[in-house]
């Protein structure tokens, strides 16, 4: 799975990580996009790079991808 942000109008990569882990990375990520810039998104990307949650400030809530 990936992490990616877009801050600045692309997506960016950030990290790998293991599915088991999903749930520690979108709390930690979800902490930190606030403090990297207001205008932050954040999503999450499968094995086949399917988007499956997105994340966005006011509130750095995640929400699960709609298609």
């Amino acid at each position: 799975m990936k992490l990616q942000i877009n801050d600045a109008g692309s997506w960016r990569h950030i990290s790998n990580f293991d599915r088991i882990d999903e749930p520690t990375v979108r709390v930690r990520a979800a902490q930190l996009a606030p403090y990297l810039n207001e205008r932050a998104k954040l999503r999450i990307l499968d094995d086949q790079n399917n988007a499956r949650a997105h994340c966005k400030g006011p509130d750095f809530t995640w929400e699960e991808w709609k298609q």
